[in-house]
């Protein structure tokens, strides 16, 4: 059956050519959108992924990662005498502005660390990231630099006219809202924002003790402490992603284009099939005639299709790669996970083996007389 599909394909090798070519940009069109989606909830989720923590503890309803509000401080060390409690410490997370030394002012969101510097960035480019502890001294990631209008450590800004200095440059941590973040310490957070108290900050980091799992720590922490709500980090990173891709409606843009890049696929494939199917008619009427079954017939067309879409998944995916790696130093990278990509394979030749129905069902139309018709 094969080679007789192949030798259909073949016959018409500009057809052949341009369709693999529209299959690969529509699954080109549709893994882009995907990975974007993909680089889009690791980027809103990458903070609380990689801060190492088991539990967050934060106001009721915060709805995001990058909305959280003010809590006591004293919520700290209540936690820390819950059940299961290992460790704990606080996290401030505000809005601000930065002004360039230029006098230009950008917004930004300002991250404040406790002792441990836990929720910190987890790779450093320059410097070392104790040095949020430094007096007036913050990180920046070197994505953010020429925005900042700043290049090196020991460059100044100001944050609300209070002096800001690089003391270390992080890599690799984006931000979805297109804010950079700005690692300091929580008493220089609160100094620079001006609207939390001493006494006040956003999250407290939990991690359990050994023998007890984030869900127990999670629930005692939710009898425990007053007028809070906790999370289990995994928890925490889904709510995130939500809200950006669902509430804001964004995620839901990028979906139904990657469906729009699926289903280009289908019906340029549908046509090429059905065209090769009429081109071929006598072919398919021989082939009958000389015992060949409907059957038969129906899978050298699955064949074909088979053939087309992954010719164009190969295509696409080579095009996928070169773009995933020019976008790995932009704000949100293109990125995919192995069994998000074998899904996306998966379903884009499922469209295709959908797409050539039509062209099977053109098949029980032949009739084999007509090969000895003149």
């Amino acid at each position: 059956m094969l080679p007789i599909a192949w030798a259909m394909l073949w016959h018409n090798r500009p057809r052949l050519g341009l369709t693999v070519v529209g299959i690969g940009v529509a699954f080109f069109l549709s893994a882009a959108q995907v990975g974007l989606l993909v680089g889009w909830c690791s980027t809103t989720s990458a903070i609380i992924r990689h801060a190492g923590v088991d539990v967050w503890v934060m106001a009721r309803q915060t709805p995001a990662f990058d909305y959280g509000t003010p809590i006591p401080r004293n919520r700290i060390y209540q936690a820390r005498s819950a059940d299961g409690v290992a460790w704990a410490e606080g996290m401030f997370i505000g809005w601000n502005y930065w002004q360039r030394p230029d006098g230009r002012r950008v917004i930004i969101e300002l991250i404040g660390l406790d002792e441990s510097s836990v929720g910190g960035p987890w790779q450093m480019q320059a410097g070392e990231l104790e040095a949020v502890h430094g007096p007036h001294h913050v990180i920046v990631d070197e994505l953010f630099l020429p925005s900042l209008g700043v290049s090196a450590i020991g460059d100044e800004a100001e944050l609300l006219d209070n002096r800001a200095v690089i003391g270390g440059i992080s890599e690799g941590v984006r931000t979805f809202t297109a804010a950079p973040y700005i690692f300091t310490s929580i008493p220089s957070a609160i100094r620079y924002d001006k609207r939390y108290r001493d006494d006040e900050v956003t999250y407290v980091l939990v991690r359990c003790a050994a023998g007890f799992t984030p869900e127990e720590v999670r629930d005692a922490l939710a009898r425990g402490l007053p007028s809070v709500e906790a999370l289990t980090s995994r928890e925490f990173a889904l709510r995130t992603v939500k809200y950006w891709m669902l509430e804001t409606g964004m995620g839901i843009t990028v979906v139904i284009t990657a469906l729009l890049g699926l289903g280009i696929g289908a019906v340029i494939i549908s046509q090429t099939l059905f065209a090769i199917t009429q081109d071929h008619w006598a072919n398919y009427a021989t082939l009958l005639a000389l015992g060949f079954s409907r059957g038969q017939l129906a899978r050298i067309v699955l064949m074909q299709s088979l053939v087309l879409g992954l010719g164009g998944i190969g295509l696409g995916t080579l095009a996928f790669g070169y773009a995933a790696r020019a976008s790995a130093r932009t704000a949100i990278p293109l990125q995919t996970t192995a069994l998000v990509f074998a899904g996306l394979v998966g379903v884009t030749l499922l469209c295709c083996l959908l797409a050539s129905l039509v062209s099977i069902r053109s098949l029980f139309k032949i009739d084999p007389v007509s090969v000895f018709r003149v």
